[in-house]
């Protein structure tokens, strides 16, 4: 009943008002469903089928808004080996980690500006993902990685890229360099602004 009913993610308050005029203890219902693993909760009130769940479209639901970056998105577009055990994203408000039985979900907080760029929306048959284009999933990865870029080459820092994050080569060769520049410039470290240097001197 629940499964043809409600979206892939579905509100406790959504599950209630559904089942209520059938069943005396809807939220029994619920906790059964789960126990038997066809529902799984996702944080308190939040709740997915477990049956065809995508882990990243989850991702702009638990905290919001939100999107997938960093290596998540970098795997997503294979261009970094994938890590499933863990999504990384960023939050246009306070960074949160939820522990769920799918993956850990971790949202790291991004000053508006740069948060409202590179930002892509990936419409599928039954959900929407929200994800960072690979230019900003790029510079976000490499932001957060705490390197002395201040006193790093151009050079060190692409190597980093290459042999580091094991960035595919063609994939950094088809990456766009406007949008690289254009965001580059509003991270709170250097090296964003390192490698778009260093794939200018590349073309």
């Amino acid at each position: 009943m629940l499964r043809g009913c409600l979206p892939p993610i579905f509100e406790v308050s959504e599950a209630k008002a559904l089942l209520s005029p059938h069943y005396r203890a809807p939220l029994k219902i619920l906790a059964a469903l789960e126990e038997d693993h066809a529902v799984i909760r996702l944080k308190r009130g939040t709740y997915a089928f477990l049956d065809g769940f995508d882990p990243l479209a989850a991702t702009s639901l638990l905290h919001g808004p939100s999107y997938v970056s960093f290596e998540t998105a970098l795997g997503h577009y294979g261009m970094v080996p994938e890590r499933v055990h863990q999504i990384l994203a960023v939050v246009d408000g306070r960074s949160a980690t939820f522990n769920t039985p799918v993956a850990q979900y971790v949202y790291r907080s991004q000053h508006r500006e740069l948060f409202a760029l590179g930002m892509n929306l990936e419409v599928r048959t039954h959900d929407t993902l929200a994800i960072a284009n690979r230019e900003k999933a790029l510079l976000d990865t490499l932001s957060s990685a705490k390197l002395q870029a201040a006193v790093s080459s151009p050079r060190q820092i692409l190597e980093y890229v290459i042999d580091g994050l094991r960035v595919d080569e063609d994939a950094l060769a088809r990456l766009s360099l406007k949008k690289i520049d254009t965001m580059a410039t509003l991270y709170r470290n250097h090296a964003p602004m390192r490698l778009a240097e260093a794939l200018a001197s590349l073309r």
